[in-house]
């Protein structure tokens, strides 16, 4: 539900291509395959935000801001054995049940009010919750001229926001519905963000070019990108207890690139 999802650097020639995952152990592997990253914008990194860009989640804390904590909490216990449900099994039953609490919490707030809200929310959340190592990682990418790609099914409205606090070349997220009284009805514009959705927008970001996608996620939400790229890096805090534990770690990918001998 704080879907910290998928988050992963893509490997684009005429298609997505699928890459072996790093073991954490491989060290000359890593330091071959970023040495090898050319500089300019044929390579693009995407960032999952949730719990890889920033700690921990952000959807509830979203919701309380722009709908209230009492009403968000309701919407929530009133969903409470589906959102348990969703929790263990993700998926398309997750989606609804996301949906199902939006509803209940931003349906009817006119979109000029929460568009404010979330850009306050935005930029707070940017301040108290970026992490530092995935800043620098973003600076990395950065000074060597590729594009950088926030990638969450957390709603766009805010994404977009820390897109831009972040300098970040665009933000691909889940767009919410607007009635035609410019009201919000809570329901999802297209797909939820996350799995499957999230490659094929990346794909359209990506164009027909050559490309060399980079991705960088934490949790099982963002094994699929992760497979899917030529370089996958783990974000998350669980050690050999993560979904993802055959990527090299955040962690290990700092310490190779500000090593004095890059």
């Amino acid at each position: 539900m704080e879907d910290g999802e998928p988050a992963l650097l893509v490997v684009l020639y005429s298609g997505m291509m699928r890459s072996t995952p790093l073991r954490r152990t491989m060290s000359e592997d890593l330091a071959q395959r970023f040495g090898a990253l050319p500089t300019g914008p044929s390579v693009v990194a995407a960032f999952d935000v949730d719990g890889t860009l920033t700690e921990g989640g952000s959807v509830y804390a979203w919701l309380a801001a722009v709908g209230g904590r009492r009403r968000t909490i309701v919407a929530t216990l009133s969903n409470l054995v589906p959102v348990a449900i969703a929790a263990i099994t993700g998926g398309t039953r997750a989606d609804a049940v996301k949906q199902a609490v939006f509803q209940r919490v931003i349906r009817g707030i006119a979109t000029s009010d929460l568009d404010e809200t979330s850009r306050r929310f935005a930029a707070h959340h940017y301040r108290r919750e970026l992490r530092p190592a995935a800043k620098a990682q973003v600076e990395w990418h950065r000074a060597h001229g590729h594009r950088i790609v926030l990638v969450s099914a957390s709603p766009e409205i805010y994404v977009a926001k820390i897109a831009m606090l972040l300098g970040a070349d665009s933000a691909l997220a889940t767009k919410l519905a607007v009635a035609t009284d410019g009201t919000m009805t809570g329901s999802y514009e297209g797909k939820n963000c996350r799995g499957d959705e999230k490659i094929a927008r990346l794909r359209a970001f990506i164009g027909s070019e050559p490309a060399t996608l980079v991705a960088y996620g934490n949790s099982r939400g963002d094994a699929k990108m992760l497979a899917a790229a030529d370089v996958g890096v783990d974000c998350g805090k669980l050690g050999p207890l993560s979904a993802l534990k055959a990527y090299p770690t955040l962690a290990q990918v700092r310490s190779l690139l500000s090593s004095p001998s890059r």
